[in-house]
């Protein structure tokens, strides 16, 4: 079973999964006639599946050590970049001049993003450490056990 942190790390990845599918299919129910159907629901779609993934590769850290170190890492990342692509996307339909459901969405949820960011690096798992007396052999075979 993976530690404690990695868990809670886990869940709130989860959640923001969960979040971020919800918000697409939210902005596809609303979107309007002049809009492009599935056109604004496909970002946070792919990030949410993104999400997923890593989410589970960060809970495989006890079998397999690199593919959990990847995940969480990754992880750590994608909200950052949904805030970033989102938050560009509603800048952009801004400019252009579309005020609605698709503009407040897409910042709210950059908004959101930076949030969970946050609160991923404050409760990311430690790294952990092997007793100070060992050489670096037993080191790394203590760390990967």
């Amino acid at each position: 079973m993976p530690p404690f942190r990695t868990i809670w790390f886990a869940c709130i990845s989860l959640s923001y999964s969960i979040l971020l599918f919800g918000t697409a299919m939210l902005g596809f129910k609303l979107t309007t006639q002049n809009e492009t159907g599935w056109g604004p629901a496909i970002l946070p779609i792919i990030l949410a599946i993104s999400s997923l993934a890593l989410t589970i590769m960060s809970l495989l850290i006890k079998r397999n050590y690199k593919v959990g170190m990847v995940g969480i890492h990754l992880a750590m990342i994608m909200p950052l970049a949904g805030a970033l692509l989102l938050g560009l996307r509603a800048w952009d339909q801004y400019q252009v001049g579309q005020q609605g459901t698709q503009v407040t969405l897409a910042g709210m949820m950059a908004v959101t993003s930076i949030y969970v960011f946050v609160t991923m690096m404050l409760i990311r798992p430690k790294k952990e450490e092997a007793p100070a007396t060992m050489d670096s052999q037993e080191k790394t075979n203590a760390i990967g056990q």
